[in-house]
């Protein structure tokens, strides 16, 4: 008898430890209700706050109760932390109010993206993308959750809790209360990889075109060098060519301003001469008498050279004849 006691209390204690481990794995695998602390439970219950007619999210049923995706997360998330909550349901102009009074502990709902400038936001509980506008920032909403910037502590509190649902829960709550395809819920680790997919993608992608191109190019290199000089060889005939033509522009301004200085003079010329009948002077507009040759040479672009006409050599001639002989008879007279 003792012999059977003596082996029976080892073959207890073994089956002890395994319904042991069993119970401890059971309460702790992701999912599992873990072991609420009677501190938990003495916690006073939170006030959760939500959009009145906001089907499917947060609603009165016909009993008047609380009811929607939001109110089964959060009773979800009630089991998993043991502490207990309790809903209200306001306006959308007397949400953000009664959790800024007070009135309120925590205000869930369907937020965008982003930061709140006065709430502190959890984690997004579940992102949502409504289907027809997937590439638009606006079509990205999350299921989180909003308490004061001064309860960090509730914050810290509220994300632990929704840490402990599996994505199982998840579906399971978007199944039952969205089972249409308007909202499609991803989870974060698809999120990652497609981000870092896509990244990754953009990056070879740009790599590659970067090679692509500079191999591409590296052989016309030689090539655009040439043209790039015989460009610049053209440029500088094309600058010469000007520089010519603006020279002859200039000499060409010059021979006209001459011309048109020789036209004034001539001009000068045109019109009645008061010129002596007999010395042949020439009276100016001072009223000076001038030389004929004198004044021609002022008013034109003429040079005289002096000479004597065939008539005047005649008579210069003959009197120049008579002039002797008058002295020779001169002489004869005076020496007879």
């Amino acid at each position: 008898m003792s012999v059977h006691m003596a082996k029976s209390i080892p073959r207890f204690g073994r089956a002890g430890i395994s319904a042991l481990l069993v119970f401890c794995t059971l309460c702790f695998l992701p999912g599992g209700r873990p072991w609420i602390s009677p501190s938990m439970a003495q916690l006073p219950p939170l006030t959760v706050v939500a959009r009145e007619n906001h089907e499917p999210f947060s609603y009165s049923d016909v009993r008047g109760e609380p009811a929607g995706m939001l109110v089964e997360l959060w009773r979800l998330w009630a089991r998993r932390t043991g502490r207990s909550v309790r809903f209200v349901l306001a306006t959308p102009s007397q949400v953000q109010e009664w959790l800024k009074d007070g009135q309120a502990d925590i205000w869930t709902g369907i937020f965008p993206l982003g930061s709140h400038p006065d709430l502190l936001l959890s984690d997004p509980v579940m992102i949502l993308f409504r289907a027809p506008t997937v590439t638009s920032h606006d079509g990205v909403w999350a299921v989180r959750a909003a308490v004061r910037a001064d309860q960090p502590e509730l914050l810290a509190e509220i994300s632990q809790g929704f840490r402990r649902f599996t994505e199982k829960d998840r579906q399971a709550v978007l199944i039952r209360w969205w089972p249409e395809d308007d909202f499609v819920h991803v989870p974060r680790t698809r999120l990652v990889a497609a981000t870092w997919l896509g990244s990754t993608f953009l990056f070879l992608w740009a790599v590659g075109t970067y090679v692509f191109y500079r191999y591409k190019l590296k052989g016309r290199a030689q090539e655009l060098l040439t043209v790039l000089a015989e460009l610049r060889r053209k440029n500088n005939a094309l600058q010469s060519e000007i520089a010519e033509r603006q020279q002859v522009e200039k000499d060409k301004e010059r021979l006209i301003q001459e011309l048109r200085e020789a036209l004034e003079n001539v001009r000068k010329l045109r019109g009645l001469l008061p010129i002596c009948a007999y010395c042949k002077k020439i009276r100016d507009d001072q009223g000076y008498w001038n030389q004929l040759e004198s004044y021609i040479s002022q008013h034109a672009d003429v040079t005289f050279t002096h000479s004597v006409c065939p008539e005047c050599s005649k008579k210069i001639y003959a009197e120049l004849k008579a002039f002797k002989e008058s002295e020779q008879q001169k002489k004869k007279a005076a020496s007879g």
